[in-house]
């Protein structure tokens, strides 16, 4: 194959072309063409979405496919209804008029104009909507009254494709924090594992999403970096090296727990509390919030020790008591 961009003639045919099935999505044929010829789906998709990028979030291209399978890229548009490009409005045909999205701080002296208007103009709904730009809804609720209804909440809505692939994406992410120290591996990785190893029918944009809220990204609720407060360097900086370190202190615990040599902990009780002191000083106190009194609720005493005495205590009443010896008076009688 060559990287040509425009010249799709010169690519060479795959060996195995495998026939694309009618009504199948385009990601769906890759993944098969790729198995076919003993290829990572991720580097073939990657591959015919072209230059620059190659394919990272970008739609692959229907020339290349046609040109690496040797099919008429109009019979593969025909059979994978999702490769046909995307129908833009032409110049001869007029575009539809952009609905004005109106914030709710604007909208009294909107229902204002529309009430105006209605009363010395004597407009129907219609001919308001097309002057306010506003849907006929609007208009009939500043028409019923002058004071705008509060805005409904809005809801979350579900995404069966990330219902699906869930238990692959926590896998992923626990594996790799697991082996690099707590660090979160990159979308590009999640999504080329979820494609190669899992055979998943994800977009690059869907992974991106998932990130933004998933629990290992954003423990207790972080989403970001604080903002800046004016004239609070030092304020905000502390601030976000506290929220870096609550992002990744669970998965540099469960690295420490498969290598704890690495990590200068031996099998002694002292070292690793002195370990994960340190951790909870980092967290400004926060990462073992709640741990004392969950120990002292267990044991039902220990309010004035501190909580290293107390897994001490937890361990010797958790020991198994040692059998005792008969005695030899016992045995012979």
């Amino acid at each position: 194959m060559t990287n040509s961009v425009d010249d799709g003639d010169r690519l060479r045919l795959l060996p195995a072309r495998p026939r694309p099935k009618s009504g199948e999505s385009t990601d769906s044929y890759i993944r098969r063409l790729a198995r076919a010829n003993h290829l990572k789906p991720s580097y073939l998709r990657g591959y015919l979405a072209g230059p620059p990028d190659y394919g990272y979030g970008t739609r692959p291209r229907g020339d290349r496919l046609a040109a690496v399978t040797g099919r008429q890229q109009d019979a593969l548009e025909r059979a994978l209804p999702d490769l046909a490009p995307r129908k833009s409005t032409g110049p001869d045909e007029p575009e539809k008029p952009k609905r004005r999205v109106t914030l709710s701080a604007d909208k009294p002296a909107l229902f204002a104009a529309i009430r105006r208007d209605a009363h010395k103009e004597h407009l129907s709904v219609g001919a308001l909507s097309k002057r306010h730009h506003v849907h006929s809804r609007t208009v009939m609720q500043a028409l019923a009254s002058p004071t705008p209804p509060p805005r409904k909440p809005r809801t979350v809505k579900e995404n069966p494709v990330l219902d699906r692939i869930r238990p692959a994406l926590d896998a992923i992410l626990d594996e790799y924090a697991a082996t690099n120290g707590g660090q979160l591996p990159p979308t590009r990785l999640i999504w080329e594992k979820l494609l190669d190893e899992y055979d998943a029918d994800v977009s690059y944009a869907t992974v991106r999403r998932f990130l933004v809220g998933h629990p290992l990204t954003n423990p207790n609720g972080v989403t970001g970096t604080p903002r800046r407060t004016p004239g609070d360097f030092l304020g905000a900086t502390h601030q976000a090296l506290q929220v870096n370190i609550i992002r990744n202190h669970r998965g540099l615990l469960a690295a420490i727990r498969q290598q704890p040599a690495m990590h200068g902990i031996d099998a002694s009780f002292a070292t690793t509390t002195a370990f994960v002191l340190g951790c909870d000083a980092g967290t400004s106190w926060s990462m073992l919030a709640g741990f004392h009194e969950w120990l002292v609720v267990r044991l039902g005493r220990g309010h004035d020790l501190t909580w290293p005495a107390l897994v001490r205590h937890r361990s010797i009443r958790s020991r198994p008591t040692p059998t005792s010896k008969p005695s030899r008076h016992s045995s012979n009688s």
